[in-house]
């Protein structure tokens, strides 16, 4: 109560001034302290950690020697007084910052660029027209993984994020944050203010306070109009329509190759997609083109920005070095620099480690390995859908390992271990997770069935396949009774085919 009181008389003393200024920028009122002994045109003289109260930007007419066009203005014992802006930070420290307060100030670096006019208006308006075709190619080769309730938790964490004004002569819009389909661990902001965040990254991170740190760095990037200065930086263009043109014939030439291709493990309602195709639109060529391709200057300034949002809201600050240790550990693990190469090529991950240092011990988030939990089975079906049966396994064994295992989560890891193994011991262990699989199974599961169809098949055990295979073959009935759609009807024919043909075969032996 003393401070906010004491800053309030500050501010009705410093009013009388205001009008014969005029501000650049909001009315900021900050409260800081000054970190060192400063004296302002040998009138005024100031003690290291005086507090005072930062009220905005000014561009004055009359200026003395040395002294830069962009003055900030502040308050103290009741006098006010001028510190260039180019060595705000040098002298000024808030305290007790807002979350608006803490973008703002990091923007007011920013203001020489934006005053009177937009210098990057013509790049900005280019980037918003990619990034729309962007969503649009995204959409059309169904890569978006639509659920409401990740989604929503996703938009109130940028919301915690975002600041709601922005102190630079510009429109700011919140961002909408979307999932799409993608195992490789990647986030992005496009020109449209929509934040791209990939299930593989979700799969990833075990706590929110990661989440938070990357998203930050996302903010810290579309605020401080990074990806406007590295297109700006990246001279050569291509034509806009020839570029897309290019991309779309990309994705098509992927989706031929696979379109006569049958994933044997039934998922209703779930759409999969090959790596060919989602490499076609999330890479190399496509992030340049969206200046996504930072440089290794403005990864640094976006990781300290979000370390200080991290402290500044009593956030793990280490939170951010062990969410780039993963992404680091997982490229490193890949050795598929083609995969999403945003984080280039991976080079600058290591230096950006190292210089963060190793994070300590993260504490167990449950909440949010709950809320992420159907994203890690989901991701679990995706790698074993492209043939990448480890890494099905292994996201499976997370949910498992975290006592949050659905059904799925127990038949990939023996669907893993059944493409790996052949021994008696890898079958009983195989079949011991199906029994697992049954008790948490709210309904009768196809795929259960079959699997232990096959396994018995691997023992020898043909009577008891027999068996089996009719309970298998009464599932497929119940199934088809049911509203299904057409290609749940194909696939329940060509079952009911492969099933009567086991039943020939084992008769014949």
């Amino acid at each position: 109560m003393k401070r906010t009181l004491t800053t309030l008389c500050l501010l009705l003393v410093a009013c009388c001034s205001l009008l014969a200024q005029k501000p650049i920028t909001d009315i900021l009122n900050v409260p800081g302290k000054l970190k060192s002994y400063y004296s302002w045109r040998d009138e005024l003289e100031f003690e290291k950690g005086t507090s005072c109260v930062l009220l905005f930007v000014t561009k004055p007419k009359k200026l003395e020697q040395g002294e830069d066009a962009f003055q900030a203005v502040l308050v103290a014992e009741g006098k006010q007084f001028y510190i260039s802006l180019d060595l705000l930070n040098h002298y000024f420290e808030p305290t007790e910052i807002t979350k608006d307060q803490f973008w703002n100030l990091e923007q007011l670096e920013r203001i020489p660029d934006y005053y009177k006019e937009d210098k990057y208006a013509n790049w900005r308006r280019e980037r918003l027209l990619d990034a729309d075709r962007y969503i649009s190619e995204l959409e059309k080769a169904r890569l978006f993984y639509d659920d409401a309730a990740i989604e929503d938790y996703l938009q109130c964490l940028i919301l915690e994020i975002m600041p709601t004004k922005n102190v630079l002569n510009r429109k700011i819009s919140t961002p909408i944050v979307r999932l799409y389909k993608s195992a490789a661990p990647d986030m992005m902001m496009l020109g449209n203010d929509i934040m791209l965040v990939s299930t593989g990254m979700l799969t990833l991170l075990d706590t929110e306070d990661e989440l938070v740190a990357l998203m930050a760095r996302e903010v810290s990037h579309h605020l401080m109009d990074h990806a406007l200065i590295t297109i700006k930086q990246n001279v050569a263009r291509a034509n806009r329509a020839a570029f897309w043109g290019a991309v779309i014939d990309g994705v098509v030439a992927a989706a031929e190759q696979t379109l006569y291709e049958r994933y044997d493990y039934y998922q209703p309602g779930l759409l999969f997609a090959t790596n060919d195709v989602i490499q076609s639109l999330v890479n190399q060529n496509i992030l340049n083109r969206m200046g996504l391709d930072y440089s290794r200057d403005l990864e640094s300034k976006a990781d300290e920005l979000a370390l200080s949002f991290m402290e500044r809201t009593a956030r793990r600050k280490d939170a951010l070095s062990s969410a780039l240790h993963k992404l680091y550990d997982y490229y490193r693990r890949e050795k598929d620099t083609g995969l999403l190469s945003k984080y280039g090529a991976y080079g600058t991950l290591e230096e950006r480690t190292g210089k963060l240092g190793k994070p300590g011990p993260q504490p167990t988030d449950r909440d949010f390995l709950k809320k992420t939990r159907t994203i890690i089975s989901f991701e679990a079906a995706l790698q074993d859908y492209n043939k990448q049966y480890e890494n099905a396994r292994w996201l499976a064994m997370k949910n498992i390992k975290n006592g949050l295992a659905c059904a799925d989560d127990y038949l990939m890891v023996a669907r893993s271990m059944m493409k790996s193994s052949n021994t008696s011991e890898s079958n009983i262990e195989c079949l011991s997770y199906l029994d697992k699989a049954d008790v948490v199974s709210e309904v009768e599961d196809v795929n259960i069935t079959k699997m232990r169809i096959l396994l018995m098949l691997r023992e020898n055990m043909n009577i008891n396949a027999v068996d089996m295979i009719r309970k298998y073959q009464k599932q497929l009935d119940v199934m088809f009774q049911q509203p299904h759609t057409e290609e749940d009807a194909e696939w329940i024919t060509a079952e009911h085919l492969w099933a009567e043909k086991l039943l020939e075969r084992i008769y014949l032996n």
